[in-house]
């Protein structure tokens, strides 16, 4: 299986394009919500889009330093509070990528960012490569546990009663209907009722 495109969407499920054994390029939109572990493994990607589209947050700091910024530290202004990753676009064998994302401003309004598509391994577009072929390995092992596995945020149960069942061949139409009940009336009792 190679990725061309992994996607978290803006309702948290994954969208992918992919190619399989056979040459054949297949689009996967998913229906439930992804697992914590692909947010977080795509949430690896921020520091990379911060350092690599220049965000101030970034400026003259390494990867380790944008790596340690933190979300319940009084930093206001911590790339993981400010960017965010939805797209991860792979090309070439995926030797090649592109991230897209997103800043929120100040303002509150929200602008698209986007990396431009370098070749991983290559240190001259990027210092951090390497680290960052890393995390896109995390992001596309989380992915094929979605697609492959079913490994969801939230999978809804099924109660199994077997033979038993009580419900079995009982339609919602068919439930009995329960009728008005007479409310008893509030009020202050007088003072012959308090006395009885």
């Amino acid at each position: 299986m190679e990725f061309k495109k992994i996607q978290v969407t803006k309702k948290s499920t994954l969208n992918l394009v992919y190619e399989d054994g056979a040459g054949n390029l297949i689009t996967f939109c998913g229906a439930n919500i992804v697992h914590k572990d692909l947010r977080q493994a795509m949430n690896g990607l921020i520091p990379h889009i911060a350092l690599i589209t220049e965000q101030r947050e970034a400026d003259g700091r390494t990867l380790k330093q944008v790596e340690g910024d933190s979300i319940t530290d009084g930093n206001s202004r911590s790339v993981f509070r400010i960017l965010g990753v939805d797209t991860i676009n792979l090309s070439e064998g995926e030797n090649a990528v592109s991230i897209k994302g997103y800043r929120i401003l100040q303002s509150n309004g929200v602008i698209n960012v986007e990396t431009h598509q370098m070749t991983l391994g290559d240190k001259d577009a990027y210092k951090y490569t390497n680290e960052l072929a890393v995390v896109i390995d995390a992001v596309k092992y989380e992915a094929k546990a979605y697609l492959n596995e079913e490994k969801w945020g939230i999978k809804e149960g099924s109660l199994d009663f077997g033979e038993d069942d009580p419900f079995k061949g009982v339609k919602a139409d068919d439930a009995p209907d329960a009728g008005a009940v007479e409310k008893p009336k509030r009020g202050r009792k007088s003072k012959k009722e308090q006395v009885a």
